[in-house]
């Protein structure tokens, strides 16, 4: 079984890819600017007897996006699952947010993602199988001040999820969201402990997500057949 995993050199993305390497997954590892950090991951995995390899590519070119999963057929033969989990944020207030700053964040979060979907299902429809996963926000649902860039791409995200599910069905193509929450990413340890703090008391289990629970539960639903057009959220703030 292949899967590729975009934004693989990141927090979330490196714990899919040991999480779906453990579970005897092939995994393409898709990097724009982490190189060093990708060609790590790939060693460590490699080191642990699994097959991964590193794929480059800007998401927000429409034909490199596209091209991204043919790579990995190319390789590999085939493409049983796929990962829309790169992203970016360009925060701004709304009204001084600018053209550049809405669309940086739009052409990787929501279009890229689509294009490589878009690839990545003509694929598993000819295979009549194959899942895709696309990893939002529970901004999305929410709402927040100084992103409405980053929130719209994630919101949109969401309804792209549903409608290919509709279309995609047909073909055995199952496509869902996960919902990841708030996490200790390296990303995250910039910012400040109130601000942490505060985000920990809007949840009833008084903590944020795991980055393990995170994984296991995005391999259960790539494995789960009977689901479809589904938002999960790993979280445990009520939305």
């Amino acid at each position: 079984m292949i899967v590729l995993i975009t934004g693989a050199s990141g927090g979330i993305g490196g714990r899919l890819a040991h999480e779906f390497a453990g579970a005897g997954y092939d995994v393409a590892l898709h990097y724009h600017r982490g190189k060093s950090a990708a060609e790590s991951l790939r060693n460590d995995l490699t080191q642990r007897g699994a097959r991964a390899e590193v794929f480059e590519a800007d998401l927000s070119d429409p034909q490199q996006a596209q091209a991204l999963p043919d790579r990995v057929v190319e390789k590999w033969g085939r493409l049983d699952g796929l990962i829309n989990n790169a992203g970016t944020a360009r925060d701004r207030s709304l009204l001084k947010m600018s053209v550049e700053e809405w669309r940086a964040v739009l052409d990787v979060n929501l279009s890229g993602a689509f294009w490589c979907l878009q690839s990545a299902a003509r694929h598993m429809a000819r295979q009549k199988s194959g899942f895709i996963i696309n990893v939002g926000s529970v901004l999305a649902l929410k709402g927040a001040v100084g992103c409405a860039n980053y929130v719209a791409s994630k919101a949109g995200l969401l309804a792209l999820t549903k409608s290919a599910a509709l279309e995609l069905g047909r073909f055995d193509i199952r496509v869902n969201a996960i919902l990841p929450g708030f996490h200790p990413t390296p990303i995250a340890q910039s910012i400040p402990s109130e601000q942490v703090e505060r985000v920990k008391a809007q949840h009833v289990l008084n903590r944020t997500t795991d980055l393990g629970d995170l994984a296991k539960l995005v391999l259960m639903v790539a494995e789960n057949r009977s689901v479809s057009g589904q938002v999960f959220n790993v979280d445990s703030r009520l939305i």
